[in-house]
């Protein structure tokens, strides 16, 4: 019975990614025909809608009611102040911030451009884009704002945000709700490619291209993803003990001829003794060891039978032989 290849998972370093690590490529090969389609869909859909991550969702402003008011001495009103929360990025620390739990930050203006470094962020939170223009004001204090961030996934609509309000702080009173998305993916795509087109037995590669918004490190997003999933499928295995490990086996990679020929004499694992007389004779990649009949090896000074033993028994044990007599 042919079995399945236990798969191979590789990041993509380039100097791209090394440029834009919240950017990265992995590959996992090799598949059999039509899985990397099946893994390619629930990978992408799983990390762009469940990821976890901390999202702005309710803002109080001191002196304002409602979103559709102005801010006195700012040259942006609500609506424009809120838009910019949103493009708030927050990464969190998973041992001190507790999921579904409402986190405070508190931002008081200075007179001039108000950034998203004025923000005053508990333990366990940290403001990425730190350069995010938030306002322009005229004067000190003109902002006073209790900024409400949640540890949580998905997008929420503001109608479901002020569910959250309601709940988690207890009075909707005073603070705006506003829509908010979780996730710190930004974007997936992924191709599939045949990694042995013609034969008859295709397996393919799937790759897979991740962006997130910098508050986490793609390699851990799709982790997160292979673990969500992983933990669903766990369902169906549960039903009946079945030994779906003994369908896999390791891929056994035949090295080809010519990656054997270019082997230098030093890699061969050869005693001291022969190795130094062969490269004394000039010999030093096994396609020049093999290039010529094995009495030649006779020929090498101080090449006794013990090393010409050992060296028939290398170029055999790689499959290889020497050139006729």
């Amino acid at each position: 019975m042919e079995r399945f290849l236990i798969p191979t998972f590789n990041k993509i370093v380039s100097k791209d990614s090394l440029e834009t690590p919240h950017i990265q490529t992995f590959t996992l090969e090799k598949l059999e025909r039509g899985f990397a389609n099946t893994i390619g869909v629930a990978m992408r859909r799983t990390a762009l809608s469940s990821i976890p991550g901390v999202a702005v969702f309710a803002v109080e402003v001191n002196g304002v009611q409602h979103e559709f008011q102005s801010i006195s001495n700012s040259k942006q009103d609500m609506v424009e102040f809120i838009l910019n929360l949103k493009d708030l990025t927050l990464s969190v620390d998973d041992d001190i911030i507790d999921a579904d739990e409402v986190y405070e930050l508190t931002l008081t203006s200075k007179k001039g451009m108000v950034t998203a470094k004025d923000i005053i962020v508990p333990a366990g939170l940290q403001i990425i884009n730190q350069d995010l223009i938030l306002a322009e004001t005229t004067k000190d204090k003109a902002i006073e704002a209790k900024i409400f961030v949640l540890y949580s996934k998905g997008f929420k609509i503001f109608e479901e945000t002020r569910v959250i309000v309601e709940d988690k702080i207890g009075t909707i009173k005073g603070i705006i709700p506003i829509d908010a998305n979780f996730s710190p993916v930004k974007r997936v795509n992924y191709i599939i490619e045949e990694v042995n087109p013609g034969e008859s037995r295709v397996f393919e590669k799937l790759v897979l291209e991740i962006e997130t918004d910098g508050s986490m490190k793609p390699e851990k997003a799709i982790a997160f993803a292979g673990g969500i999933l992983k933990n669903y499928y766990k369902a169906f295995e549960e039903l009946f003990e079945v030994k779906s490990d003994d369908l896999f086996e390791e891929e056994v990679i035949e090295e080809s001829i010519d990656a054997q020929l270019s082997i230098p004499i030093e890699s061969l694992n050869l005693s001291a003794r022969s190795e130094k007389w062969l490269l004394a004779s000039n010999i030093r990649y096994v396609q020049e060891l093999i290039n010529r009949p094995v009495s030649s090896l006779k020929e090498i000074n101080n090449l006794g039978e013990k090393s010409i033993t050992e060296i028939i028994q290398i170029v055999q044990d790689m499959g290889l032989s020497f050139k006729s007599e």
